[in-house]
């Protein structure tokens, strides 16, 4: 993802001024920044506010009545969805960020996962929604006046990766109890089913052993080889509903992003550190940035290692 590209050499005041089309702007910001560069964010204030005066304009040169784009109106707080939740905007802008909200969660599956909910995030997501809001009015598409950028800040806590994370930890969760063999066989007593999965999980998180899918024909260790690691990708990013192999074909038809797996590789963790402490299955952790950011990052760095190894990094590409 790229960074804000500020345009030192004019004011705010002096581009506000100009009878400048949005399309203009966007020739001129692409021919100075280039495609894969965000937007100053005045220029992108600037399309929203020429997008009116643009239809109207169109409308009057050729006699042809403008298409009416509704003014949102806002809701009192206390009464129905709030601007931090998708219902509470009008059809083009709710469509638009849902369209946001599956690019910020493809851009982040392939960066970083786990962004700081206070630091982070805020700004993330918003050059996430300038880029895509970019796009979407470049493509012919329109949003309804009155929204932007006034909930800026509010569409930014609402295209955020809480709740895509625990749609991952939910298929973890479902898969791991087979593939773990975390079913206590007949000889166990029920009232000691709890106890019994809760030491397995223990053996398995010890030393990450969850990652490892035994040895090879060498009697070398797998390292992020089980086959449990490959079902959560498979259903999450593959064949999932959040479509995120077709949104990046290009990379994910290659190889999984190292940042993918360590967030698998992460999310069975949460899930291992939920069994140890309640075998029952009833509860498990929240899968937040606050618990496993750092987790993650040490699984970014674990397995870098393991793409430097002679042996293991091959194996791990395969």
């Amino acid at each position: 993802m790229g960074s804000l590209a500020a345009d030192e050499t004019s004011s705010s005041n002096d581009a506000m001024n100009e009878p400048t089309q949005p399309d203009d702007v966007l020739q001129h910001h692409h021919k100075k920044n280039g495609h894969p560069h965000l937007p100053d964010p005045t220029i992108l204030d600037l399309i929203h506010c020429q997008e009116t005066q643009a239809i109207n304009a169109k409308s009057h040169n050729s006699g042809v009545k403008a298409k009416k784009v509704k003014s949102a109106k806002p809701k009192e707080p206390t009464e129905g969805p709030k601007p931090t939740q998708l219902g509470w905007y009008p059809p083009w802008w709710k469509t638009f960020l849902e369209e946001a909200k599956a690019e910020c969660h493809a851009q982040h599956a392939i960066e970083n996962a786990f962004l700081d909910s206070v630091k982070d995030l805020p700004l993330s997501v918003t050059e996430a929604l300038m880029t895509s809001l970019v796009e979407w009015l470049e493509a012919g598409n329109e949003v309804e006046v009155g929204i932007w950028p006034d909930h800026k800040a509010n569409m930014a806590k609402l295209v955020n990766l809480s709740t895509w994370r625990s749609d991952l930890k939910k298929i973890a969760i479902s898969i791991m109890p087979s593939m773990y063999n975390l079913i206590p066989s007949a000889e166990v007593p029920p009232q000691a089913h709890t106890a019994w999965v809760e030491n397995a999980a223990a053996e398995l998180l010890d030393k990450s052993l969850f990652l490892c899918n035994s040895v090879d024909e060498l009697w070398i260790t797998n390292n992020a080889a089980h086959p449990a690691l490959q079902a959560a990708t498979i259903t999450f990013f593959y064949t999932g509903s959040y479509h995120i192999t077709h949104r990046r074909p290009d990379i994910f038809k290659q190889e999984l992003p190292l940042q993918s797996l360590a967030l698998v590789c992460t999310v069975y963790n949460c899930v291992f550190d939920g069994l140890v402490k309640n075998g029952s299955g009833k509860y498990f952790l929240k899968f937040t940035t606050k618990d496993y950011s750092a987790v993650y990052l040490t699984m970014v760095a674990e397995l870098k290692n393991v793409l430097k190894d002679a042996y293991h990094g091959p194996r791990l590409t395969q």
